[in-house]
């Protein structure tokens, strides 16, 4: 029978993982998280950031624990209860493949992991890790936590404030060497109510300003976050580049079903061994071996006002036929290769979801964090929105042309 294990995490210390959370962590597919990077192609900015989804998965159970602890003050739940909602936060990035976040949202080239039921089902139905979940009577209940659902246990492992966000926030900044941290007391303010994860700021019918200042500080995190190290101008041009790469590929025979078995490493080979007679791919990889990456030559932000952006997403976020043949107009008008320039438009889904979190105000009252007149939460939501930036990228190799390229770029826009 497997053992209780403790951990030594270089975030949260000492963690202590039960007999069946163990047991998931040794199979197959939890330990190929180990070769999947938490950010992607952050560590072209941030030389430490190679952490994986693999410690993230632990410390998100580990914060699920923390959370549960505190609820427990208030409120009974069983042992079952606590395993199911520890397990369910093991796992919840179990069906990540390579670079998830960068095909899934940026792009848009694959669903979203915890959307995609194929996927689903490969990971937690037809693999080890389904036979232990079954075994033990969770699977369907881990499957359905996993998918956004209006209750305490999927709150607490992915709400909008959860053991997921208090493991990344901490472990993103730390490998990031971000001085950014949230006081552990937090975890004080949890509690359910009818059937929800609420944050408490009220205490005997009155507000406590320190309760209600570390959650924006825990806002100002994100935020810092966002700027910094998500939306990075040079994390953005990579990201594009293997998104274009993986997005080639597909077409040229590779498999979404081949993604789910990959570590980062295996794709990018596979990418350079496979797919080396496209051009397109091999100047792609090439670049990105060498650190030569694109450059954005034209950029678009909020500034051009709500229906024009979401013009411009519907049309190349939403749709990688006008995307491609956007891309092939401005290199043609250029009078540049194809593969020189790539279009990058983010998600308009830049809302910071946080400021939604559920929070029980003096008298009682609960409702979003966004909704306790509070100016700080006001501007934070404004400047997360404001990250938004669509970009015309540009191989350095013809910098040298990027006035023309930029030329050519607003001209096709703004058809």
């Amino acid at each position: 029978m497997t053992k209780t294990k403790l951990i030594r995490d270089a975030v949260h210390g000492d963690i202590e993982m039960g007999p069946l959370e163990v047991e998931l962590m040794d199979t197959p597919e939890f330990q190929r998280l180990r070769g999947i990077k938490q950010l992607g192609t952050a560590y072209l900015v941030f030389p430490s950031a190679v952490h994986t989804r693999f410690e993230h998965s632990l410390g998100t159970s580990w914060m699920a624990h923390r959370i549960l602890a505190a609820v427990r003050r208030s409120t009974s739940i069983s042992a079952d209860e606590e395993k199911l909602i520890r397990v369910a936060s093991l796992l919840h990035d179990i069906t990540h493949i390579p670079f998830g976040h960068t095909l899934e949202d940026e792009r848009r080239v694959l669903p979203r992991h915890d959307k995609d039921e194929q996927r689903v089902a490969y990971f937690l139905r037809d693999s080890v890790i389904g036979r232990i979940l079954e075994r033990e009577g969770l699977q369907d209940e881990v499957i359905q936590m996993l998918q956004p659902k209006a209750n305490y246990r999927s709150d607490i492992a992915g709400g909008a404030i959860s053991a997921d966000l208090l493991d990344y926030l901490r472990r993103d900044t730390y490998f990031c060497g971000l001085s950014q941290y949230y006081d552990a007391r937090l975890f004080e303010s949890f509690v359910l109510d009818n059937s929800r994860l609420v944050i408490n700021l009220e205490k005997h019918g009155v507000l406590r300003h320190d309760a209600l200042s570390e959650l924006v500080n825990l806002l100002r995190i994100r935020y810092t976050l966002s700027e910094r190290v998500y939306f990075h101008h040079t994390k953005i041009s990579s990201v594009a580049m293997i998104s274009k790469a993986v997005e080639l590929a597909l077409r040229d025979g590779l498999t979404a079903e081949e993604l789910r078995v990959l570590k980062d490493e295996t794709l990018i080979w596979i990418l350079r061994e496979r797919y080396s007679k496209n051009p397109v791919v091999a100047h792609l990889l090439s670049r990105l071996e060498s650190r030569q990456l694109y450059r954005a030559c034209h950029v678009l932000t909020t500034d051009i006002g709500e229906r024009r952006r979401q013009e411009i997403v519907d049309r190349f976020h939403h749709d990688p036929v006008q995307r491609e043949a956007a891309e092939a107009a401005i290199a043609r008008a250029a009078g540049i290769e194809p593969q020189a320039i790539i279009i990058y438009c983010p998600s308009p889904g830049m809302s910071l979801p946080e400021a939604e979190v559920a929070v029980r105000l003096e008298g009682g009252q609960i409702q979003p964090l966004s909704g306790s007149n509070n100016e700080e939460i006001r501007i934070l939501k404004e400047k997360h929105k404001a990250l938004w930036k669509f970009s015309v990228l540009i191989d350095r190799g013809v910098w040298d042309r990027a006035q023309r390229v930029e030329a050519a770029g607003v001209v096709y826009v703004a058809i």
